[in-house]
């Protein structure tokens, strides 16, 4: 049997979910119809190290599906979003723990923090609105489809799917759960950055 945890921060804090999920949000200010659309490939692997892009690919498909089912505009791909996500994934590994927030390094601090070191925040002058999901399973309740079905049956996380303001997103997975967590199980940990830059 699996085990699974997802983790949803809203501005400033919101709890934890069946399944351990955290989703942030925060926010600075300086109706489509759904559609037919096509299979999300992949949605049923676990991750390995060798699928990490078919992993990440497989998310976002089921993300998108999700959001265009419920009237909202798919979200793009982000470099730098993927590189602050990828980040605060590969913090939680190797660091052994599951929170928004890690300690220094290029994967720690706030997700604010670690957006805006990847540039993906480059000025003070524009206004943002970020969000950050979180998650870890093991076995079958880490397949993409395990991880999007959790965060969409969270309050949280399914805002932060379907908020209307974002964009932009980026997706980190690493193959390897948080140790103490998920003692000894194969599986693996998701985050995903949302973002939207308001031009100011």
């Amino acid at each position: 049997m699996g085990v699974a945890a997802l983790i949803a921060i809203a501005s400033p804090v919101a709890g934890a979910g069946a399944h351990t999920a955290r989703s942030a949000t925060h926010r600075a200010v300086h109706g489509r119809s759904a559609g037919r659309h096509h299979a999300c490939r992949h949605t049923e692997l676990r991750p390995t190290p060798k699928n990490i892009n078919l992993i990440r690919s497989a998310t976002l498909c089921l993300i998108n599906r999700e959001r265009i089912d419920h009237g909202e505009h798919p979200l793009r791909p982000n470099r730098r979003l993927r590189r602050a996500a990828q980040a605060h994934t590969m913090s939680m590994v190797k660091d052994d723990y599951f929170e928004h927030i890690g300690a220094g390094g290029p994967g720690g601090g706030t997700p604010l923090a670690r957006m805006r070191s990847v540039g993906y925040i480059s000025s003070s002058r524009v206004g943002y609105e970020v969000g950050e999901n979180i998650a870890w399973g093991t076995l079958g309740l880490a397949t993409p489809r395990a991880i999007v079905a959790s965060w969409m049956a969270s309050p949280g996380h399914r805002a932060n799917i379907l908020d209307p303001r974002f964009r932009e997103t980026g997706i980190g997975v690493s193959a390897h759960p948080p140790a103490s967590l998920a003692h000894g199980q194969a599986g693996g940990i998701y985050t995903q950055d949302f973002g939207v830059i308001i031009a100011g």
